[in-house]
């Protein structure tokens, strides 16, 4: 059998000059895909900058909820230059969410023990000095406040004609939808409260109990009790003397009714935050020096030089540059309102005071985290009574001097050019 030769195959030359003309054309398409505005490094480059930036847009919604805190469907707002609480009795809004003024810088070591004497051990250093946290920076606690008409309304409510407030976001106002004549001529709804009393055989407790359920106040010009007003007297121009507004914080020579349009801007302003905002935010202690809300403090008074009765306390609170402001009535109303029952109702197994004191000195003078508002000093607001009174609320230390208990709800007239040193404030951080 004859075998057949196997040929013996190779590359030509054609087919070599081909496969090159493939593979250089496959490198330019692969060049051009790397290398190209749409290529893959660039890609790459793109998607590490849009993941850069999508971290940064995480970062900033973060930061942002972390300037909200929520609890059970409420949300306290954290304002510029303060932080949450982060000790657990705090740091809940139904508990009484507390914000710390924290300066830039500083660092803050947050302890959840108290020492013998009840005081918080949390510490602040700043540069190289380290203190008391609560001792050393200003605390203020959240009031939240569901429905601004609850607190709020207008001058022509009565029983028969019940105000709706409604905040306008777009137009950043709040009004009454139910009386347009009078839809921003805003007021504060006061509540009545009923006083009995339990008596022991060597005291007495007081109760002032407050249905926040009415909705029929009525507003009576320069009559009763009523916010914003200014008062007359009998026989002494307590808001339209000079003298006194000068102390006030008003110009030389100032009228009772600028000083009148003064206070209705301060309260439209302050229904309109607390209506935005859901609520408010109060001083954790009677005020002291320039209406700092620190621990351990000298509390100005009526008698204080810088606090010069009502009219100089209401200036001291009314610090423009760190927005604070002496409490309404109808914003004190709702702080019993947010605390309930306990309010109401005085105690004499609380170690209260029976002489002047530093604020927040004792522990169990304290409630949903707010302190001093049984004992010590009582609290002026700005509320009038008739035409010679302001309202002071709460106990003080000479009624438990005397066995006689009255709860933070109670108020009191006086007079506002009064320079006993019985009262003091809280007061407001405005948002």
């Amino acid at each position: 059998m004859k075998k057949q030769r196997r040929e013996e195959k190779g590359i030509t030359l054609v087919a070599l000059v081909v496969t090159i003309i493939v593979l250089i054309i496959l490198a330019g398409v692969t060049l051009n895909i790397v290398l190209d505005n749409d290529g893959i490094i660039n890609k790459a480059k793109q998607a590490a900058e849009d993941y850069e930036n999508a971290q940064r847009e995480e970062q900033e919604i973060l930061g942002q909820v972390e300037n909200y805190i929520e609890n059970a469907g409420k949300i306290a707002p954290i304002p510029e230059g303060y932080t949450k609480s982060q000790i657990t009795t705090e740091d809940d809004i139904g508990e009484g969410l507390v914000i710390y003024e924290i300066p830039e810088g500083a660092n803050v070591s947050w302890i959840d023990e108290e020492d013998e004497n009840g005081n918080n051990q949390s510490t602040i250093t700043i540069g190289e000095t380290t203190t008391n946290l609560q001792e050393t920076v200003n605390q203020y606690v959240w009031i939240p406040v569901n429905d601004i008409n609850s607190m709020v309304m207008c001058k022509s409510n009565t029983g028969e004609s019940i105000c709706n407030l409604v905040y306008d976001e777009e137009k950043d106002i709040l009004k009454c939808t139910t009386h347009p004549e009078t839809e921003t001529d805003l007021v504060g709804r006061g509540y009545d409260g009923i006083r009995s009393s339990e008596k022991e055989e060597d005291h007495t407790i007081y109760l002032y109990e407050i249905d926040f359920s009415k909705r029929n106040q009525t507003y009576i010009e320069n009559s009763g009790d009523r916010e914003p007003a200014v008062i007359t007297g009998y026989g002494t121009e307590y808001d339209a003397d000079s003298s006194n507004l000068i102390v006030a914080g008003m110009a030389e020579n100032s009228t009772a009714e600028e000083f009148l349009e003064q206070l209705t801007t301060d309260f439209n302003v302050m229904a309109t935050s607390v209506a935005k905002n859901g609520g408010f935010y109060i001083s954790r202690y009677e005020i002291g020096e320039n209406g700092n809300s620190k621990k351990n403090q000298t509390v100005l008074d009526n008698s204080s030089t810088k606090g010069n009765m009502w009219y100089g306390l209401y200036n001291v609170c009314r610090d423009i540059e760190n927005n604070k402001y002496m409490i309404w009535g109808c914003q004190y109303d709702q702080v019993i309102k947010f605390i309930g029952e306990e309010a109401q109702i005085g105690h004499n197994d609380r170690n209260l005071t029976i002489s002047r004191t530093v604020s927040g000195q004792n522990a169990l003078d304290c409630m949903k985290n707010i302190y001093d508002l049984e004992g010590n000093y009582s609290e002026w607001t700005m509320e009038a009574n008739s035409s010679e009174n302001r309202i002071s609320r709460s106990s003080n230390f000479d009624g438990t001097a005397n066995v006689n208990y009255n709860p933070a709800s109670i108020g009191w007239n006086n007079l506002p050019t009064s320079a006993g040193g019985y009262t003091t404030v809280h007061s407001i951080l405005y948002l």
